[in-house]
């Protein structure tokens, strides 16, 4: 037998022995019942009558057909069908994105930086199945909106969901505390590599945390940084909206330090990179994408095929026929 057949509940087959005792029994006293009495003609006379010597076992053969494929049903025979131990690669990613007003400049066509942007992470998403990947959000202070999980699809979401801050109290780039809340999800993550992709179109300007420092720290955990400048240098055209609604542009001049996240960078092994445009974005997380992989185990659960409804249904089968056979023409042969 496989090692993948089992009985789930192997104490219902002490019912087969209990069957085969009482084969045994009524075997015994069917033929003490043939030979209490001798007479000469009455093989002659049971062949007239239409009696058959079989006739007074058929009620204790369809019991004990009944004893064994009840007993077979109640001690469920299972196949296991998987029991593996299944290597998958991965890495944890905290996504760390800037969500500060700047965002709203509408230097990426079709759209602004901050609608690009979310396009871009979600198609990353999609692509990362075997990670662990969570959001934090940051302007003027960070803000966890996911923690690490496998579930992309509530990960996609609040992606979806992912909007610029307009109200000036909240805004400004805190780069350095938005760094540190990433790592601080990150240090107790199983996975060997753990990175922290960061994505900013400003300068550090708020927070308690310098950027620089920060980084070193995630880099005594043995986390990676990768980050990414986005927006085009020079004037941008910003959207201004008027209290009755009306859309006008303003051309500022928004820009991100581009020598301080590359030291972020270069602090924690990582790598920085730079998007001006939306074909640029997606090819920075194409890159992105062939980060280095660690292989993790994980069981996988086991799926168990019971078959204990085919021998149970022959047990009702075989309970129908008994009473038939002896309510109905046994009664009458017997």
């Amino acid at each position: 037998m496989s090692k993948n057949f089992i009985f789930a509940s192997p104490f219902w087959l002490l019912g087969l022995g209990f069957a085969l005792f009482f084969v045994f029994y009524s075997e015994r006293k069917m033929k003490k019942k043939e030979g209490a009495v001798f007479f000469p003609l009455g093989d002659l006379l049971s062949s007239i009558g239409g009696k058959n010597l079989w006739f007074g076992r058929v009620s204790y053969i369809l019991s004990t057909l009944f004893v064994v494929s009840l007993s077979l049903a109640l001690s469920r025979p299972t196949l296991k069908i998987s029991k593996t131990i299944t290597s998958t690669e991965g890495i944890a990613i905290m996504l760390t994105m800037d969500v500060s007003g700047s965002m709203l400049a509408e230097d990426f066509q079709p759209s602004n930086r901050m609608d690009v942007a979310r396009q871009v992470l979600s198609d990353f998403v999609k692509k990362r199945e075997n990670d662990r990947i969570g959001l934090v959000t940051f302007a003027g202070m960070p803000f966890l909106r996911c923690p690490l999980t496998t579930d992309h699809k509530t990960l996609l979401k609040l992606l979806g969901d992912m909007k610029a801050v307009r109200r000036q109290e909240l805004d400004g780039t805190a780069i350095g505390d938005a760094l540190i809340s990433s790592g601080q999800r990150l240090i107790t993550a199983v996975e060997k590599s753990k990175v922290v992709v960061l994505v900013t179109d400003g300068e550090n300007n708020k927070g308690q945390f310098d950027p620089i420092l920060a980084a070193k720290m995630l880099k005594e955990r043995n986390i990676k940084v990768y980050s990414v400048g986005i927006g085009t240098k020079g004037l941008v055209p910003y959207p201004i909206v008027d209290q009755s609604g009306q859309k006008s542009y303003q051309f500022v001049k928004i820009g991100f330090n581009e020598e301080s996240l590359q030291k972020i960078a270069e602090e924690t092994n990582g790598k920085y990179f730079s998007a001006s445009d939306k074909d640029a974005l997606e090819n920075v997380f194409k890159e992105i994408d062939k980060l280095e992989k660690s292989k993790i185990e994980s069981p996988t659960y086991v799926i168990r095929k019971e078959f204990f409804m085919y021998p149970l249904s022959l047990s009702v089968i075989f309970i129908c026929l008994f009473f038939l056979w002896e309510f109905g023409l046994g009664r009458k042969l017997q």
